[in-house]
């Protein structure tokens, strides 16, 4: 009976227990982007059970209803969920904080990101789209701690200024750009949407694997990929824009510049102007289309400001308000086992807030992608041979107003013109003078052009294209498991056209043209590539160690523009018909140019081996060795290799059992140390050699000259000696996590050493040649940046912080010329204006020179006072209200030995923050970037050229009278040394912040998790440049314009603005 009872209670537990399992079934997803996750492995706690999902990320199988299942997924995670009786889950992973499995792009291959030992930053292409910008670059502004990014002006597609731990060198400072394994110049040609992740190499030894061209940092790109087995996404982003100017400069009125003017007259013992004599005079417009007509425009003009009106805001005149942008982006990403696809297609168009209503100003960006990669052999362990290419085609169209020098500026131009003169006249068609109505020059005030017509004429005509093919194709072969053949060949290929025609006009003595004409021109180029490599990663225990060796070739091969002109059209005054048949008569072959070259014929070539061993012990001990060797064509033989040589490595402390008390606030921390070397050979070809150059008429011999003809001689004196530019860095870094991987810290220190810059040697005038190139530049940079995150969430607000900070010090070692300077050019900021910028041992790169000032002379006593230790006047002619330079020597002379440091134009500290918060599906994002210890040298009045050009209103800051001002001199009707002499009163403090971008949005994602056919749905909108923090009066005090050498910057002349951007946007996927 006991037998039996115990029988039957056996078997009522087990038919219980097989009563109480189900079979479950759900889909798991992606809580970022309500994507399927597949390959999420789901167990039973405690036992083996479990499964994995599929394609979909789908899963089902039985067990018990009282379970507890744990979901885990790389880069997610993990998620413990109890049974509960239940038959179906779905669940949505978030990403892991601190995912120990991350891995990041380094040289040729990927790597751990917690194996890392070196400087580098990642970025993810999903945050740069996010932030809305023309270019990739633009997004990175105080996002990357140690990046110093400038935009190079406003101006769409006008690109940004990269510099990586401050300038190394006074030649190219760019950092080197690699997309997908192929070297380029910029990546201004991609657009955000094609980017997966941005990866930045910022010390040496991380950067050492490339070498010699791997002295200003290395920015490495990976484009958007395909995901194996997962099923095609179909994504759309798209946003509108709407662009003003965020900050305007108010020049004076007619009424206030006719004041100004005459005050300058007094202040110079003069009567003042007789405005209605000056107004009517037009002596051109007199000479040319006679009496009547010169005094109707004086007559309407002096009419109209009787009547009250006044005058012409040029600024005004040349800007446009609610100037639209826009932007369109469609991708496809799949992939099944063994092939992947990533497809996409993209557009953007900016129009210019100058001069889009006069010259159709703008920029147009359209871009098509695709990336593939197909394993077509491969066993149960690995895939044996893989095959895959990256391609991406860019078309641009950009038509700009002009930006640069005091001439060639169409910002300065507005903001120098008086404003007596109309932008458009009537009687100017009537009378044939244009077509447009373009008022000609009233030159009894000044010659200056109308500005209007002079942006016209100079870029409405102008036409082209640009197009850009860069991709590469690649095999992989892993004979035996983690042992890969990698071999890849990159193209960097750009063609295209420009047309351009100057019809003829007449709008004065200092623009006329009466001899109409056209030129075009067209352009070739490309780079290739070749690299294998060979890498082997092999685990013994305790001991990981990683291999790498490789070759690679790379070619300039072809960098051709040609390019012709003719004057004298055939059919002149229509572009349509322009550039017809200009090779034939009628006319004279004089009205026909031509010219042509190839900059890479015969140069251009590297040939490089590199090599690269990594051990790690437990992910606890990391060490990294690499050596690269590279012979260049730009040397001479006996100095065309380059040997550069890295070591770094890594400790993870919290991996130690003596920090195990410490796991409760710290999750992870590591050590760092790199020591590495890097070259510099971005100059150009032959630059060793002496080409040979031609003169006309020729040199004299003796006391004969020749008659005709042209006589052949040397460039320059040869230097065969001349070798690479060294830079050297040491890095010391701390990597952690605390309190749950909340808290993220990175702080590295760094000191970078640059040697053996080019420079001109210095040379006697009777070698008969230029002075060769020499090596005799060293420059010092040492900083610290720290970047500090926070990610938490209190139910369902989430919310993310993070701050970034980077402080450098450049000052330059060594200059071996005759003085010790490099010398920048003069008439920057005005005609007969002494250098601004130059670079000095002692000093920063660029750093301002000039002047020092002590005021202003306020009164008759401080004048008398102004003497040199001799009792002298200093100047013979000083007066109240003039400038007190300060006799530096005090030798009783103001000159040049009393120059001195002005300022700097890098800034001392660049901060970043980023703050993102979530409830639910509301999200805020907002990033800024800021600054500090700057300055800029601003001069928007040419003085040497016209003292009557205008001023803008901070000339009411002027000195007129005792105590009235201490920085802005005297008015004065001639040019003086109060504006030609280079001195601080030029000089602006630009430090700031700058709120960057600011974006509202609702994520409908979740509400949509029902649907199959939409996965993602986000619409938002956003301001880009909503406000900037600065005491700088200018438009922006973000100035990249130095003068015509690269290492200067700091210049405001009339700054093309940054525009303020309101946008509304869309994001959806299916």
């Amino acid at each position: 009976m006991r037998k039996m009872l115990m029988l039957f209670v056996g078997t009522f537990f087990v038919l219980g227990a097989f009563a109480q399992e189900v079979v479950l079934k759900g889909v798991v997803t992606s809580s970022d982007d309500n994507q399927p996750l597949p390959g999420v492995t789901i167990t039973v706690a405690g036992t083996t059970n479990g499964t994995v999902t599929d394609f979909d990320g789908n899963y089902e199988f039985t067990v018990p209803s009282d379970a507890t299942l744990v979901y885990s997924y790389i880069g997610m995670k993990t998620q413990t969920i109890g049974v509960e009786g239940r038959t179906e889950i779905n669940v949505q992973l978030d990403p892991d904080l601190f995912n120990v499995d991350e891995v990041v792009v380094v040289g040729y291959g990927v790597q751990k990101k917690i194996l890392t030992t070196g400087a580098n930053l990642n970025v993810k292409g999903e945050d740069i789209a996010e932030l809305n910008t023309g270019s990739a670059m633009e997004a990175l502004q105080g996002v990357a701690a140690g990046i110093s990014i400038t935009r190079n002006n406003g101006s769409p597609g006008a690109g940004t200024r990269v510099t990586i731990r401050g300038l190394g060198t006074i030649g190219n400072s760019n950092p080197l750009y690699i997309v997908d394994g192929v070297a380029v110049g910029d990546i201004d040609y991609l657009s955000p949407s094609d980017i997966e992740s941005i990866d930045v190499l910022k010390d040496a030894a991380s950067a050492a694997i490339y070498g010699s061209r791997a002295a200003n940092g290395v920015v490495l790109v990976t484009t958007v990929k395909g995901s194996e087995d997962r099923p095609a996404k179909i994504s759309y982003d798209a946003y509108y824009g709407i662009q003003n100017i965020y900050k305007n400069l108010d020049p004076l009125t007619a009424q206030e510049y006719m004041y100004i003017m005459d005050e300058g007259r007094v202040n110079d013992n003069k009567a003042p102007m007789d405005w209605q004599k000056e107004i009517t005079g037009n002596n051109w417009l007199r000479s040319n289309y006679g009496d009547a007509l010169a005094d109707q425009l004086g007559n309407d003009v002096w009419g109209a400001l009787q009547n009250g009106w006044e005058g012409t805001n040029w600024i005004d005149e040349i800007t446009s308000s609610n100037v639209p942008m826009q932007s369109h982006a469609l991708n496809i990403t799949g992939g099944s086992k063994d092939i992947t696809y990533s497809a996409g297609i993209s557009y953007f168009d900016q129009k210019s807030i100058i001069g889009s209503e006069i010259t159709d100003a703008g920029y147009k960006r359209l871009t098509a992608r695709l990336n593939t990669e197909m394993v077509l052999k491969k066993n149960k362990e690995h895939s044996i041979i893989t095959v895959g290419e990256n391609i991406t085609y860019t078309n641009t169209e950009n038509r700009s107003a002009r930006t640069g020098n005091i001439y060639w500026n169409d910002l300065h131009n507005a903001l120098v013109q008086h404003p007596l003169m109309p932008a458009y006249w009537q009687p100017a068609i009537d009378n044939n003078i244009n077509q447009f109505g373009f008022t000609p020059t009233m030159d009894d005030i000044n010659q200056a052009t109308n500005p209007i017509a002079s942006m016209y004429y100079a870029t409405n005509y102008n036409y082209g294209k640009g197009n850009r093919v860069v991709g590469n194709v690649y095999a992989i072969v892993e004979p035996i498991k983690d042992l890969r053949l990698r071999s890849s060949y990159g193209l960097d290929a750009w063609f295209g056209w420009g047309r351009s025609m100057n019809p003829t006009y007449r709008l004065g003595t200092l623009y006329t043209d009466a001899t109409d004409g056209a030129s075009q021109n067209q352009y070739l180029g490309s780079n290739w590539t070749w690299t294998t490599t060979l890498s082997y990663d092999r685990q013994f225990g305790d001991h990981d160690i990683t291999g790498l060796v490789g070759y690679e070739l790379l070619q300039n091969d072809i960098n051709m523009n040609v390019s012709g002109s003719r004057n004298n059209l055939l059919f002149p005054g229509d572009p349509r018909y322009a550039y017809i048949n200009n090779t034939e008569s009628p006319g004279s072959i004089s009205d026909i140019t031509t010219s042509g070259a190839d900059w890479a014929a015969g140069g251009g070539g590297l040939m490089s081996y590199m090599a690269r061993a990594q051990y790690n012990y437990q992910e606890k001990y990391l060490l990294s060795v690499t050596m690269r060797a590279d012979g260049s064509s730009n040397f001479a033989k006996g100095n065309r290799w380059g040997y550069f040589p890295s070591v770094s490595a890594g400790w993870v402390l919290t991996s130690e059992d003596f920090m195990e008390s410490t796991s409760d606030v710290l999750d992870f921390a590591k050590v760092r140390l790199s020591w590495g070397q890097n070259g510099n050979q971005s100059i150009d070809n032959f630059i060793y050699s002496s080409q040979i150059t031609y003169a006309f008429p020729g040199y004299f011999f003796g006391d004969t000259k020749p008659v005709s003809g042209t006589t052949a001689y040397p460039s320059k004196v040869p230097n065969p000696d001349v070798t690479w530019e060294t830079s050297e860095q040491l890095n010391i870094g701390l990597d952690a996590r605390l309190l749950g991987s909340r808290l993220g810290v990175a702080l590295d220190w760094y000191k970078k050493t640059t040697k053996d810059w080019l420079v001109v040697a210095p040379i006697l005038g009777t070698s008969g040649a230029g002075a060769p190139f020499i090596n005799g530049g060293d420059i010092e940079n040492k900083g610290f940046e720290l970047v500090l995150n926070w990610n938490d969430n209190i139910s369902d607000f989430k919310y993310g912080v993070i701050l970034s900070a980077a402080h450098n010090k450049n000052e330059v070692t060594r200059i071996a010329n005759t003085d010790g300077i490099i010398h920048g050019p003069s008439h920057v900021i005005s005609q007969g204006t002494a250098e601004v910028s130059r670079v000095e041992v002692g000093q920063p790169i660029g750093y301002f020179y000039g002047y020092e000032t002590d005021g202003i002379l306020q009164n008759q006593d401080e004048v008398d006072a102004y003497v040199g230790p001799d009792g002298a006047p200093y100047f013979n002619d000083q007066r109240p209200g003039d400038v007190r330079f300060v006799d530096k020597n005090m030798d009783g002379t103001i000159d040049e030995n009393d120059k001195g440091y002005l300022g700097n134009p890098n800034p001392d500290l660049e901060m970043g923050l980023q703050l993102n918060l979530a409830y639910k599906g509301f999200y805020v994002n907002t990033t800024l970037a800021g600054k500090f210890g700057m300055q800029v040298m601003q001069s928007y009045r040419s003085f040497a050229d016209s003292p009557t050009q205008n001023y803008t209103s901070t000339v009411f800051e002027r000195w007129h009278g005792e105590g009235t001002s201490t920085k802005m001199p005297r008015l004065s009707s001639v040019s003086n040394r109060n504006q030609q002499y280079v001195s601080d009163i030029y000089m602006h403090d630009a430090d700031y912040v700058r709120i960057n971008n600011l974006t509202f949005g609702y994520d409908f994602s979740k509400m949509l998790s029902s649907f199959d056919a939409v996965s993602t749905l986000k619409v938002y909108a956003a301001v880009n440049n909503l406000h900037t923090f600065t005491s700088y009066d200018g438009m922006d005090p973000e100035v990249r314009f130095g003068h015509d050498a690269g290492w200067a910057s700091g210049i405001d002349l009339g700054l093309y603005p940054l525009p303020r951007t309101v946008m509304f946007g869309l994001s959806v996927a299916f």
